[in-house]
């Protein structure tokens, strides 16, 4: 089980320090209905990595049931996994080396002011579950739990503490407005000017460390 925890400690960050969520979220929060969207975003953040690493993790279980071993298949996966970030990152550094992020933010950003709680909840489960590089790393995450000899109850401690985990920069930015709504505007909005600014060059980075760690970790595993 600590081998299990210790492998997606740092999946859980390279999910958690996603720029684009923690944007959103701060977003939403200075919207016209701050809490309902708040806690509709991260519920919906929530139940996009819950999908994942769950089917993830029961698939590498009906690997094993099958009488095939998981560990070859989980370092394929893996592999397969890491060098889709990888490229990934070479694609987003193409694009963006020597450019500032800094402009006006996409539409579908500029209008959070606006939203509903329902797309919200849409918004979560698409930054969460639909972004390419978010679905990569909490799939590796399932494969980890899956590939490992762990029985139901564990399994599900693992994915638990994954989910909580990688939602942490969701989660706190929440917890911290619900608790405290006039102090944290300030120190948010710096955050989300900071990240306006630098996305690219984190999430390409990001990507680089997150594609290597899985491709090194496949190898070993295969």
């Amino acid at each position: 089980m600590n081998d299990v925890i210790g492998s997606i400690i740092p999946l859980s960050m390279g999910v958690a320090l996603s720029p684009f969520p923690i944007i959103m979220i701060v977003l939403l929060l200075g919207s016209a209905r701050p809490r309902a969207n708040g806690l509709a975003f991260l519920g919906g953040w929530v139940a996009g990595l819950a999908a994942i690493v769950a089917l993830l993790t029961f698939a590498l279980d009906a690997v094993d049931d099958s009488g095939a071993e998981p560990g070859p298949v989980a370092g394929i996966l893996r592999i397969a996994l890491g060098a889709f970030l990888l490229a990934m990152a070479v694609r987003k550094f193409a694009k963006r080396f020597g450019k500032s992020d800094a402009g006006p933010l996409p539409g579908w950003m500029a209008s959070a002011s606006s939203y509903s709680p329902g797309r919200s909840a849409v918004m979560g489960l698409a930054l969460s579950g639909a972004n390419p590089k978010n679905l990569a790393i909490t799939a590796a995450a399932g494969v980890a739990i899956g590939a490992a000899e762990l029985n139901l109850g564990a399994e599900l401690w693992a994915m638990a503490a994954y989910i909580v985990l990688a939602s942490l920069t969701v989660l706190l930015p929440v917890a911290s407005y619900l608790i405290a709504p006039t102090k944290m505007g300030v120190p948010l909005k710096a955050v989300m000017e900071w990240l306006q600014v630098n996305h690219s060059i984190m999430a390409g980075l990001l990507l680089v460390v997150f594609g290597f760690l899985l491709v090194g970790n496949g190898i070993g595993s295969c």
